[in-house]
């Protein structure tokens, strides 16, 4: 005779999808959900120059797509003097990857990734995206993840 008891994995598997379904704003499953793209690549692959673009007004602003690579000119463009950021790669037009200056705080650099974040949001509606922010010297400094369905902002420093 079956039992009426679900097992353990059958309960979890059945909140999680009725979590999903009533659009659940937990900011732990949005991060881990909109940060799966980012996942993909390496943290060498979220810096290496891409087949689109090159040298744009002093850094280098690159894309796996034309697409990519023009909105890694915009942000370049946004910090023409380069107190912030020196280069800018974009993967899979969802995955924006920047070199940022030694100098720049915390604060300036929350500020940095919630508008690369936001304004990514609005370049490629519908999509999650995630903004990685590196040292001068390769390492990850912080990500910024947008909740495509709310967008939301989440900005984690390593």
């Amino acid at each position: 005779m079956l039992s009426n008891r679900r097992s353990p994995a059958a309960v979890v598997f059945f909140l999680t999808v009725a979590a999903f379904l009533a659009g659940c704003s937990d900011t732990r499953v949005a991060r881990e959900q909109s940060a799966a793209p980012a996942e993909r690549y390496t943290q060498r692959e979220l810096q290496l120059p891409q087949r689109y673009g090159g040298t744009h007004v002093g850094g280098m602003a690159t894309g796996d797509t034309d697409r990519g690579a023009a909105f890694a000119r915009w942000v370049l463009e946004q910090d023409p003097e380069r107190r912030f950021i020196t280069d800018a790669v974009v993967r899979n037009d969802q995955v924006l990857g920047i070199k940022v200056q030694s100098t720049i705080t915390k604060g300036q650099l929350n500020e940095l990734l919630t508008a690369l974040g936001r304004e990514m949001s609005r370049t490629y509606p519908g999509r999650a995206v995630v903004v990685n922010a590196f040292s001068p010297d390769g390492d990850r400094r912080a990500e910024a993840v947008v909740d495509p369905r709310t967008g939301r902002v989440d900005v984690r420093f390593v």
